[in-house]
């Protein structure tokens, strides 16, 4: 980590002044050190790279056609001493990594005071004169960019380069974790398949089941709007059925037939009594529909839901787990087309 990191700064209002009047004198070297390191890594790296490419016959040969002067002074003072060089450069990277490991100590900016080298390890790593450690350091460059991005000391947020690295960096991540995902999902459903009625068994027991009163609030809630919904839509089409079966109920009953031959008044009691049937069962049927949001609507409700989750419990039953494990399969399968659809591609269209 590099020397600004663990010293408190305040903002400026110029994103592109290093060097500003609101900083202490303190600041302003921390900041110029860490903009320093950014150079040195720079031309590090581009040097690593370089000297990689040179060591390859034809790119050497190729130098050696179009410039043989620098290649040659190339080749005897730089080829040859690159291991030193690289060392000088390393050791101005150790020294950064100490310098910053002290400060973190002293400002106790980890647990532990042995904490700093892991939290950092690129930089760590990146110390190591090792061809394979070396691109680590690009790491370094990274951090300090983006530490200087949330200090206010450069923006680059707005910048073109910036916008289209993060519109391929959302399409990576999006991929890979779609990848993971769909993986996830597929093997949940293969350990369904394979795993019988158990699986089954264990959703409902631990997943319904402790869940009972939220599942019955919600089934009664449920419940009565739909039939609330139902019958208020169609509450004269739904009398009028009523009012059929009463009325073939009536001219089927024998009582009723019997009635209707006694001399002058058979007939209007036989009506009436067939008008007082269709007004009750509409008055009982309008109380029910209204008392659904009762407490004992929802007490019934309770105990269906309840009688429902102890016969998917038993272990007898077999066939209600099965439903449960093809449902959830399904479910998992919408979920995984969900998850296959690229979002990214919105952009570019």
């Amino acid at each position: 980590m590099s020397l600004s990191e663990h010293v408190g700064r305040r903002e400026t209002p110029d994103p592109f002044a290093v060097v500003s009047g609101d900083r202490s004198l303190t600041e302003r070297l921390l900041l110029l050190w860490d903009l320093a390191i950014i150079g040195l890594v720079t031309i590090n790296l581009a040097l690593i790279i370089f000297d990689t490419l040179f060591a390859i016959a034809p790119v050497g040969h190729a130098v050696g056609a179009v410039w043989p002067s620098a290649h040659d002074w190339y080749a005897q003072h730089v080829h040859r001493n690159f291991t030193a060089i690289d060392l000088a450069f390393v050791s101005v990277f150790v020294l950064d990594v100490l310098a910053g490991w002290v400060l973190a100590i002293v400002q106790q900016r980890y647990p532990r005071w042995y904490f700093y080298p892991f939290a950092r390890w690129f930089d760590v790593l990146g110390c190591i004169p090792v061809a394979g450690f070396r691109f680590l350091r690009a790491l370094r460059v990274i951090s300090i960019v983006m530490r200087l991005q949330r200090l206010g000391v450069i923006d680059i947020r707005g910048g073109w380069l910036y916008r289209q690295l993060m519109v391929y960096y959302d399409i990576v991540v999006e991929e890979i974790s779609d990848r993971v995902v769909l993986k996830v999902l597929t093997g949940v459903q293969d350990e369904m398949k394979s795993g019988g009625q158990q699986l089954s068994r264990r959703i409902v027991r631990d997943v319904i089941a402790p869940r009972r009163r939220p599942l019955t609030r919600a089934a009664s809630a449920q419940l009565e709007y739909a039939i609330v919904a139902a019958y208020r839509g169609n509450r004269d089409q739904i009398q009028a059925y009523l009012g059929r079966i009463v009325g073939r109920a009536a001219d089927a009953n024998p009582a009723l037939n019997n009635l209707e031959r006694v001399p002058m008044l058979g007939r209007y009691v036989s009506e009436a009594i067939d008008d007082a049937i269709r007004d009750t069962v509409n008055q009982v049927l309008d109380e029910a529909v209204d008392g659904l949001s009762s407490e004992e609507f929802d007490a019934l409700v309770g105990n269906l839901v309840e009688a429902a989750i102890e016969r998917l419990l038993a272990q007898e039953v077999g066939a209600a787990s099965s439903e449960i494990r093809d449902v959830t399969i399904e479910v998992l399968e919408l979920v995984k087309e969900q998850v296959a659809v690229q979002r990214w591609r919105a952009h570019f269209e």
